[in-house]
């Protein structure tokens, strides 16, 4: 497996939003990513909430078997705001991308809730599919999506979601619907991610919908948190399981 296919099977099983209440306090959790059974990364986030703002770092590693021989790692901050419709409003992501041994950065900032791209080093080949940022106004970076899904949140929010997300060159959504309580007391969400726009037509036309289950328990302090979300990918069955 390349490194690529690892950010990809942990972009598919993280990459969901939902709008959550604002509440100050201090957050971490982390994941182990799962392929056919095999631990293959691990994610890990640590944010800090106080009033409307927000402030998240995730970390993703290859482990295992995987570890040994991809060298690859993904780490991404976002900073923003909560909105008072519960969603949320972005003022900066930076990320920071290790591919067989080569580093990459990105940088963007948001003017009015519109992206701008900052730098991207080393420089970018020009992609002829890739989506103008000034028509992304009102979707929110990779980071937050991925934190806002990963939070714990009130029984209430769970399974609610159509949120549209924008990683410099393409435009994805993800929708959570049809909660379902389960013999176990856990609560399962039918989830989709959607490819957009930003990728060819060809591959568009191969899959643009990756179904995926989302699954929640109850913790002591009363709150909802994930601990397990499902897909299938051309590689097998990924999880994405709460250690």
């Amino acid at each position: 497996m390349t490194a690529r296919n690892v950010l990809k099977l942990a972009s598919i099983a993280v990459f969901v939003a939902c709008p959550v209440s604002a509440i100050a306090q201090a957050e971490s959790a982390a994941f182990d990513v799962t392929l056919r059974g095999i631990t293959a990364a691990k994610v890990r986030f640590a944010a800090n909430v106080e009033s409307n703002e927000y402030a998240v770092t995730g970390i993703l590693r290859p482990t295992g078997l995987v570890g040994a021989v991809v060298d690859a790692g993904y780490e991404a901050t976002s900073v923003g705001r909560f909105q008072s419709s519960g969603g949320f409003r972005p003022y900066s992501f930076t990320e920071r991308r290790t591919e067989d041994g080569a580093l990459s950065t990105a940088e963007m900032r948001y003017r009015r809730g519109i992206p701008q791209i900052k730098t991207y080093n080393p420089p970018r080949d020009v992609d002829p599919f890739a989506v103008d940022p000034s028509g992304q106004g009102g979707t929110v970076d990779p980071m937050t999506a991925i934190w806002a899904a990963l939070r714990d949140r009130p029984r209430d929010l769970l399974c609610d979601l159509d949120v549209i997300v924008f990683d410099g060159k393409r435009r994805s959504g993800v929708r959570l619907t049809n909660p379902a309580l389960q013999n176990d007391g856990t609560i399962t969400c039918a989830g989709e991610y959607r490819r957009i726009q930003g990728w060819s037509p060809q591959r568009l036309a191969e899959r643009s919908r990756f179904p995926f289950t989302m699954t929640y328990a109850e913790n002591d302090s009363g709150a909802w948190e994930v601990v397990r979300v499902t897909t299938e990918t051309k590689f097998g069955r990924a999880e994405l399981r709460r250690r």
